[in-house]
């Protein structure tokens, strides 16, 4: 128990440090588009302001009694698939497979590899993640899509 506060001690665990780094790092990242003129700044703010509030709820989330510690044994198979299918995806956009399947494809690597089990909830979880994505940045704000070899796969 905290001598000051009389509650039990909660010690940090990867999350807590996972989001606070998110939010220096989302914080510094507005701080500098804050400098961009006004046409350039309202993608990099509006990126880096979701980055500083999710940081800030994974923080909150720790810091609560039942928090689970994170486990470091699958860290690293994790982060080498995470790594791989991002890099898969950027050549898939690079080569013209257009931006909805690999983003679809991305997203259900992702769920499975976070531990989302059932093919119908992975491929609704991703069809939302890709199709708010699409409308946010394409429609909303603009983002160019990189040209295709077909024109159906956007």
């Amino acid at each position: 128990m905290s001598a000051r506060s009389g509650t039990p001690f909660v010690r940090p665990h990867s999350d807590f440090w996972l989001g606070l780094a998110l939010v220096i790092l989302g914080g510094i990242a507005a701080w500098m588009a804050s400098g961009f003129d006004a046409m350039s700044r309202n993608y990099p703010i509006a990126l880096s302001s979701a980055v500083i509030v999710l940081g800030a709820l994974l923080v909150v989330k720790s810091r609560r009694p039942k928090a689970e510690i994170a486990n470091f044994a699958i860290a690293g198979p994790v982060a080498l698939i995470a790594s791989l299918t991002l890099i898969a995806w950027i050549v898939a956009l690079t080569y013209g497979l257009g931006y909805i399947l690999p983003t679809f494809v991305m997203q259900a690597v992702f769920m499975t590899v976070c531990g989302v089990r059932g093919f119908g909830k992975v491929a609704l979880i991703a069809a939302v993640i890709t199709g708010v994505s699409y409308l946010a940045f394409i429609v909303g704000l603009g983002v160019r899509l990189p040209t295709t070899i077909a024109p159906w796969l956007m």
